[in-house]
C-alpha cells in the first residue's frame, strides 16, 4: 500500500499534525491520519499499525515516546516529529532522535512538520542503493558500512547527495548544516572531549532541515536507509532477520 500514516499521541499536537496533513495533500500523498497515544491507547496504536503503510510520521512531545514504540513494529520508515513543550522541544527531539541502535526513527526539528510532509513524499519513490558522505575511517561509517552488507543493500561513497539515492551523511555540529537537495539522513558525529550539553543544545539549533538520527549511530543510519528502500518490500526479509537477531541478544542477557 503506496500509504502514509500521520499518528499523534495528543490533540494538543493538533496545530503540527494540520500542517503536515496541509502539505500531504499539496504534495499529493495518500495518507490516514489518526490521533493515538503510545501510553494511554497502546492497543489502537498496534491495531492501527496491522496496515501495511508505506511510512509513518509519528509525533509526540515531552517523553515523545510513540515515535520509537511505533518503528518497534514495523519495518517501514518512521518519520519523528518532536513536538514543542518543556525546555523548547528538546526533551522530545532527544527522545525521537536518540534511539537504541538498531530500531531507527527518523527525526526532524521541533514542530517541523513541514520537512516531515516533503520528506514523507520523497519516500514514496522507489530507491536501489544508498549514498554514504563521510570518512571511511570514521567507527560510526564503519558501522554503517557493516550493516548495509549485512541488509544486501548496494551503497557507493561520494563527496555530495546524489537525488537518486538515499543518502547518508555524517557530519558535526560546530556550524549550521547547509541545505541540500535529495534525501538524506544526518548522523551527528561526537568526539568524547565534546561538550555534551552544548552538542544537544546545538542538536536543536541545527536540526531545522532533514532527517537525523542519534549521534554517532550509523547503524540506525543505514537501517533506516533500507527500510526507505523497503516501500515494495524487497528488504523484508533481511530487515526481519535482522531485528531477530537483536532481540535474541537482548534475551540473551536472561540466560
Amino acid at each position: 500500500m503506496n500509504k502514509a500514516l500521520v499518528i499523534f499521541g495528543s490533540k494538543s499536537d493538533e496545530k503540527v499534525y494540520n500542517e503536515i496533513a496541509e502539505n500531504l495533500k499539496k504534495l499529493k500523498v495518500d495518507f490516514d491520519l489518526r490521533v493515538s497515544s503510545a501510553h494511554k491507547t497502546p492497543d489502537d496504536v498496534d491495531q492501527t499499525l496491522k496496515n501495511d503503510y508505506a511510512v509513518v510520521i509519528a509525533g509526540a512531545g515531552l517523553a515523545a515516546h510513540l515515535p520509537g514504540v511505533v518503528a518497534a513494529r514495523i519495518m517501514k520508515p518512521v518519520i519523528g516529529v518532536p513536538c514543542e513543550g518543556s525546555y523548547q522541544g528538546l526533551d522530545a527531539l532527544l527522545s525521537v532522535a536518540q534511539m537504541p541502535p538498531g530500531v531507527p526513527v527518523l527525526a526532524v526539528g521541533v514542530n517541523k512538520g513541514e520537512i516531515a510532509a516533503q520528506n514523507c513524499a520523497k519516500m514514496m519513490k522507489k530507491y536501489e542503493s544508498v549514498t554514504i558522505i563521510g570518512d571511511k575511517d570514521n567507527k560510526a561509517v564503519k558501522k554503517a558500512v557493516e550493516i548495509l552488507k549485512s541488509l544486501n543493500a548496494p551503497y557507493t561513497f561520494s563527496d555530495k547527495p546524489n537525488k537518486n539515492t538515499v543518502n547518508i551523511e555524517f557530519t558535526h555540529f560546530d556550524e549550521p548544516i547547509e541545505k541540500k537537495n535529495g534525501l538524506i539522513i544526518y548522523c551527528p558525529l561526537l568526539k568524547e572531549d565534546d561538550d555534551k550539553a552544548e552538542s544537544a543544545l546545538n542538536f536543536l539549533k541545527h536540526s531545522d532541515h532533514g532527517l537525523w538520527v542519534g549521534t554517532n549511530n550509523g547503524v540506525n543510519a543505514a537501517v533506516a536507509a533500507v527500510e526507505i528502500m523497503n516501500i515494495d518490500n524487497s528488504f523484508e526479509e533481511f530487515l526481519t532477520m535482522y531485528r531477530r537477531e537483536i532481540g535474541k541478544k537482548v534475551l540473551g542477557a536472561n540466560k
